[in-house]
């Protein structure tokens, strides 16, 4: 299979998506679905997911401009999607989007979490739930946040799926000897098919200095997003901008065992990105093998942190 991966850069965000979406033929995608499905274009239900509970998100002024480009094309039901991490019920998909910034102007805020339904994923997860907004949507958007993650090197279009499993304890549930975390991003990915695959490249280093020391310097002078059919395609692409080895990622290997390798066609600045610093393969390894005691013995002394761990 041939998959063609967009890369946009330049000084505006906005304007760097604009050209990605455009390119990476999105609007095509769009009406190619619609007419399939035999619905309207004010009733073609549209599921975006970003990363919203994990730090640091996709940003919300990149997320509402998709939404806004999505109505002007006639587009009507609109999701933002997301599920809770912990325990803590008072830390809503509401409120954490709210405190992100997101208005909820022309679209909803589902908090996949409120509403679970049964469905067999096969495989490692066998008789679970899915959020339905995510379930039945006509057409599913993942838009994931480039950036550092201790478990799988970098978190992306594929991790940012973890977070379409309702079950707010993602650890308890998503993590673990019978499944672990990357089996379920890809499971997810295989049973319910994502459509279009975005990445938030933009300000990289603004977002992480606060959040990580395994990252320096933005990716890219500024603002840049990659675009695809593939989330898997657009997540490799992402590695090798980061001056990584994609296959490294657990999420992206797992990948590989079920679907195989993909044909890349990359179309933009594929120059890795200068003062990417990558998580050290020792740091992955090393929370690989105590996952069992931070699971279990050690989860009391670490509280709420861990309660609410998740790579989305």
């Amino acid at each position: 299979m041939e998959v063609t991966i967009h890369i946009e850069g330049g000084h505006d965000a906005g304007q760097a998506l604009a050209r990605v979406l455009q390119r990476a033929g999105l609007f095509e995608s769009l009406q190619r679905a619609r007419e399939a499905s035999g619905r309207p274009p004010e009733q073609f239900r549209i599921a975006v997911k970003p990363n919203l509970m994990g730090r640091p998100g996709t940003d919300p002024a990149l997320v509402e401009r998709l939404f806004a480009t999505l109505r002007e094309h006639g587009y009507g039901d609109l999701a933002l999607v997301e599920s809770r991490t912990g325990r803590d019920s008072k830390r809503t998909v509401a409120t954490a989007a709210r405190e992100a910034g997101y208005s909820g102007e022309g679209y909803r805020i589902v908090d996949l979490s409120d509403e679970p339904v049964a469905f067999d994923y096969g495989s490692v997860l066998g008789k679970a739930t899915a959020g339905r907004a995510w379930l039945e949507a006509d057409y599913r958007i993942t838009f994931a946040k480039a950036k550092p993650e201790s478990r799988c090197f970098f978190s992306g279009c594929l991790a940012n799926l973890l977070g379409c499993l309702p079950e707010p304890d993602k650890l308890s549930h998503y993590a673990g000897p019978r499944h672990a975390f990357y089996e379920c991003c890809v499971l997810v990915a295989d049973r319910l098919p994502v459509s279009f695959a975005v990445m938030d490249a933009s300000h990289a280093d603004e977002m992480l200095a606060s959040t990580s020391p395994l990252a320096s310097a933005s990716p890219s002078g500024g603002a840049s997003s990659f675009a695809g059919m593939s989330p898997f395609a657009v997540d490799w692409v992402a590695g090798e901008k980061m001056g990584l080895d994609p296959g490294l990622n657990p999420v992206l290997h797992e990948a590989l065992l079920r679907w195989g390798r993909v044909h890349l066609r990359r179309r933009g600045n594929v120059t890795p990105w200068e003062g990417w610093r990558n998580v050290r393969p020792a740091t992955v390894a090393t929370l690989d093998l105590l996952e069992p005691l931070y699971r279990g013995p050690l989860r009391p002394l670490v509280g709420r942190r861990l309660a609410e761990w998740t790579v989305q």
